[in-house]
């Protein structure tokens, strides 16, 4: 299994940050909405993390809307409602529903003793209790070895770089972000600013790197 990689006190550093997202314990869900953008086909959709925490627990409820068009017509659609229960820090339970251009692909997974049992239509994984789902919603998701894919329900090993501060331009504004190397069979990247809020991360699809960039900082949604 691939370790994960720690740089320049980086553990601390994520540790560090953790704690600047983890919300009072009866605050209100955050929200961050991500803007999907393709280097062809420009903006394609969203991707939003619905964040709600209560003491020790965390509940997150994730929706992508893709829709790729050519001429007026779309050629390729994605659509998903993702959920995840945390508690103490480890993931209890996953449940997700991706429809994939038709195909619909139902992954569901639950803790058991020291491991994560997942189903899904690939078959049956089994996973260490430490596995994190690919959904950088917080910057401790980085803190792994082990990856579950968001859509498809794969365990597999992962190796997280911290490669330091960058400076990079998102929709034409530069700006210094941490950034991290996340590589499983594919590469992807995760950016924190200084707050330790997940600004951007990428992933490769067919070749295209696709970057999610935050279009507003996340704020408590009202209580009735």
């Amino acid at each position: 299994m691939t370790s994960f990689v720690k740089h320049g006190g980086w553990a601390a550093g994520i540790a560090a940050m953790a704690c600047v997202l983890a919300m009072p314990a009866h605050a209100g869900p955050q929200v961050l909405t991500y803007q999907v953008e393709h280097p062809t086909y420009g903006n394609i959709g969203t991707y939003t993390n619905r964040i709600d925490q209560r003491g020790d627990a965390v509940d997150v409820e994730t929706e992508l809307h893709v829709a790729v068009k050519m001429l007026g017509i779309a050629v390729f659609r994605q659509d998903a409602n993702r959920y995840e229960h945390w508690e103490k820090g480890r993931l209890v339970s996953y449940a997700s529903d991706t429809m994939d251009n038709g195909r619909k692909i139902d992954v569901t997974g639950k803790a058991q003793g020291n491991n994560f049992i997942v189903l899904s239509p690939l078959g049956t994984f089994t996973g260490p209790a430490q596995v994190h789902p690919s959904n950088p919603w917080s910057p401790q998701l980085l803190d792994t070895d082990t990856m579950m894919s968001t859509k498809t329900g794969r365990i597999m090993p992962v190796k997280v770089t911290d490669t330091g501060e960058v400076e990079i331009a998102f929709d034409g504004h530069p700006m210094r972000l941490r950034q991290y190397f996340v590589d499983t069979e594919k590469h992807q990247v995760v950016w924190l600013d200084r707050d330790g809020v997940v600004y951007a991360f990428q992933t490769q699809e067919q070749g295209a790197a696709i970057n999610f960039v935050l279009q507003r900082r996340p704020e408590p949604v009202a209580q009735n």
